[in-house]
């Protein structure tokens, strides 16, 4: 009877895990609403966007940070609440409805306090948008942008009167989004929107109606918004966004879509490790906020590896329903054979550390490639390559950098990992090591840093040669105990002289009959031959 009761008190809570709203993982929004403008002519939707995007939200399970014709200083406590509020969030959500303007490729959010006159008045009246990114990349898993903010700001017209050197665009400039976020733009890139004539503005109100719907992943809704908005305006005006989401986003997922998933997935880790890979390629042009945002994502690439190598697949939930294809890692490395370095090659080959680590893959060998090994899947390479072609090249780069003096051969054994590991080192980076991958030789091409430093350190498996000095006389020799006497050698015997007197016998007649001739006689013996 207990059994019975213990299962039905089970199924009951299954059935109101599937019921509930997939509400369990934290979500955090901010929303900015600015129409009250006292130095140009006041907005009329904003205001009202703000609010019925807040409320909004909450229905949907948001911890909504909300404000309403804020002042810069106003403007600043807000994003502060909402950055000690993103602290641990699974989804973070920005929301600003306003003027907003972009000046040298750069974003600004205008509090109803601002006047532009100068160019010194951007960083003393204005918010960049870089400051509210920062902090969503800091803490938030799935980070998501909507911009309303793409109107004809008279601000940024007076601006770019009064500051010639300035490029000051019409509307906002696409910035391109980061790893697990997504940048919604009302209008797209240097074009502006539309007020509308209704409580809301065009892009708001489609928003608003489909952000609600059950099931509906959130590139579906932007499908679904970016047609609502050109039949509103009669395609004067189209959204646009800019994404490097890893998984589908719902607002409202349905019962069967709350599947558990790991916040931090393989295809996640990897999406941060090329955008990093990416920013830290092309690190001298990198500007300051570039350098800031390459920062984080590495903090945050670090915090989300050690909870994805320590938690097992039963951790906890959320309600993204991430497609994630397995990344697939190849173990058949063939041991590579080391040479010393020449006195005139720059001594580059390794540390004690790295000679250590070079030493036991060598000793193992091949005699360690287990089956299991043999079953990883490799990760795929591009059309009309192979793998060995790819490990040339990117030895090839590996060599230009300075990390690898060794022979190019396409063999990608200890030592080629060693030279990889050496530049991941040096480039702080985390490629992987196990095989050569396509993502790999992009980062080393992309590198534009400088080459790895020289280490003076020798392998300890080399042994060097002695030092040449004075040289030291040799050991008296033992004297060695003397033997048996050796007989004498033997003479050569001498030809007994014959006597003078003795006279010589004649010599005996010659037989003119040879055996040649004796042979040709029995062979014919009609004919006539000499001496018969």
């Amino acid at each position: 009877m207990l059994k019975h009761f213990a299962a039905c008190l089970l199924g009951l809570a299954a059935l109101f895990a599937a019921l509930t709203p997939a509400t369990a993982e934290k979500r955090v929004a901010l929303v900015i609403g600015n129409a009250a403008y006292q130095h140009v002519p006041p907005l009329r939707n904003p205001s009202n966007d703000a609010t019925d995007i807040a409320a909004k939200l909450r229905g949907l399970g948001f911890d909504v940070v909300e404000g309403i014709d804020l002042q810069k200083r106003d403007m600043e406590k807000r994003v502060r609440a909402f950055a000690e509020a993103l602290n641990g969030a699974d989804v973070g959500l920005f929301y600003y409805a306003g003027h907003g303007l972009q000046v040298d490729q750069k974003n600004y959010l205008a509090p109803v306090d601002a006047e532009l006159r100068a160019e010194s008045d951007l960083d003393f009246e204005a918010v960049e948008l870089d400051l509210v990114l920062k902090q969503m990349l800091r803490s938030a898993g799935t980070s998501l942008v909507f911009l309303d903010a793409c109107r004809d700001n008279p601000l940024a017209q007076k601006l770019a009167q009064s500051s010639r050197s300035l490029n000051v665009g019409r509307g906002l400039a696409r910035v391109e989004a980061a790893s697990s976020m997504m940048i919604v733009y009302s209008a797209e890139p240097n074009k502006v929107a539309l007020d509308g004539t209704g409580r809301n503005s065009p892009f708001t109100e489609a928003l608003l109606r489909h952000i609600g719907e059950e099931g509906e992943s959130i590139s579906d809704m932007m499908i679904e918004v970016r047609n609502d908005v050109l039949k509103a305006t009669g395609h004067q005006q189209q959204p646009n966004e800019s994404t490097q989401l890893t998984g589908q986003f719902f607002f409202k997922p349905a019962p069967h879509q709350a599947a558990a998933k790991s916040p931090s997935t393989d295809a996640e880790i990897a999406s941060l490790r090329q955008e990093i890979a990416r920013l830290q390629a092309d690190q001298g042009a990198l500007l300051k906020s570039q350098q800031e945002q390459l920062a984080l994502l590495q903090k945050k690439l670090a915090e989300e590896t050690k909870p994805a190598e320590a938690a097992s697949p039963q951790s906890g939930t959320d309600s993204r329903v991430i497609a994630v294809e397995p990344a697939g890692s190849s173990t058949n490395d063939e041991p590579a054979v080391a040479s010393v370095p020449s006195p005139s090659q720059p001594t580059n080959a390794a540390t004690p550390e790295e000679a250590t680590k070079l030493a036991a893959a060598e000793s193992k060998g091949a005699e360690e490639a287990t089956p299991e090994a043999a079953k990883t899947t490799e990760a795929p390479l591009p059309q009309g390559a192979s793998r060995q072609e790819l490990a040339q090249d990117m030895l090839a780069e590996l060599k230009r950098i300075g990390c690898y003096f060794g022979r190019i051969d396409g063999n990608w054994g200890a030592r080629s990992q060693l030279a990889l590991e050496r530049f991941n080192r040096h480039a702080s980076l985390e490629l992987p090591l196990d095989e050569p991958q396509q993502s790999s030789l992009d980062a080393l091409k992309g590198w534009k840093g400088p080459h790895c430093p020289i280490e003076k350190a020798v392998p300890p498996r080399f042994k060097q040669r002695p030092v040449v000095g004075p040289k030291k006389e040799a050991p008296p020799r033992k004297a060695v105990r003397a033997g048996p006497p050796k007989p004498p050698p033997v003479q050569a015997l001498q030809p007994r002289p014959r006597p003078q007197n003795q006279v010589r016998p004649p010599p005996r007649p010659q037989d003119h009959v040879g055996d040649e001739q004796r042979e040709l006689q029995r062979a014919f013996p009609s004919s006539a031959w000499p001496g018969q």
